[in-house]
């Protein structure tokens, strides 16, 4: 499976699409068939049953073929979709074993921006923001790739090995970044409503994250020891992300906004 090439660096997943975005998938067998068949497409997730249906929910593989691509959408905001095919109904009955796809996640926003962009989300990332986690990335230096991406998602399962806040977002930034430092890193502004964020002091609330495409948000980012850079591994000398507690604050409409400053592309929830 997989959505088109969109010139994007980092830690690009092999599905990057909102719910009701085309998916390209291909179905393939090691046997080919005498006869055009029709295989069902069903949808599971990792947590549960399916909010989301998937359409259309089959493809006919045709005679003496060994794939077909297809295209489809899946509705809903999830996290850990995968598509199974089967076969059924009447008629001599097929030997096949289905193979699930791999697991991909259903975005509820998807932003893009060309290769010069130094502030991303801005636009989007308000007060009148329906999720309750949004992100704004200021890029002093842009980023290396011909495009980044900036979406907001469905809560991972796991932060930092504890479940996520109920109703929680996961901000995602992807591109191939280079030139930031520790003492010049990126920011990537988490805003997390007031209704979830809306009390007690700033420097309370966490960010939560990982380097990795998918999967639960395994860190928590330290406090940056110095404003507006990140922290230093004293053993290898990287950057380490962090929470610039200094520069984040609480706006006018109540909402807390993280300043979370990093050097490498992220995904993340703060609150």
């Amino acid at each position: 499976m997989s959505t088109p090439d969109l010139g994007l660096g980092g830690a690009v997943p092999g599905v990057l699409a909102k719910a009701g975005d085309p998916i390209e998938l291909t179905l393939s067998t090691s046997a080919v068939f005498n006869n055009d068949v029709t295989f069902t497409l069903g949808v599971s997730v990792a947590d549960g049953s399916p909010d989301g249906v998937l359409s259309p929910n089959q493809v006919t593989l045709p005679a003496n073929a060994p794939s077909v691509p297809a295209t489809v959408t899946y509705s809903a905001v999830e996290n850990g979709v995968t598509i199974t095919p089967s076969v059924g109904g009447k008629g001599k009955p097929i030997s096949f074993t289905p193979v699930p796809s791999s697991p991909f996640d259903s975005l509820r926003t998807l932003q893009l921006a060309d290769q010069g962009t130094t502030v991303f989300g801005a636009d989007t990332c308000t007060t009148t923001t329906p999720e309750t986690n949004c992100g704004i990335a200021m890029l002093p230096l842009s980023f290396a790739s011909q495009r980044a991406a900036l979406s907001t998602g469905a809560t991972a399962d796991q932060c930092a090995g504890s479940p996520c806040k109920a109703g929680s977002t996961v901000v995602q930034f992807i591109a191939a970044l280079q030139g930031y430092t520790a003492q010049a890193p990126a920011t990537l502004i988490f805003r997390c409503d007031k209704t979830q964020c809306g009390n007690g002091g700033v420097n309370k609330f966490k960010v939560y994250y990982t380097y990795l495409s998918s999967g639960p948000l395994d860190t928590v980012a330290p406090a940056c020891l110095l404003k507006g850079q990140a922290n230093v591994d004293p053993a290898t000398g990287e950057p380490v992300a962090c929470v610039d507690y200094v520069n984040s604050q609480r706006d006018n409409a109540g909402d807390t906004l993280l300043y979370f400053n990093f050097t490498h592309d992220v995904r993340g929830t703060g609150y």
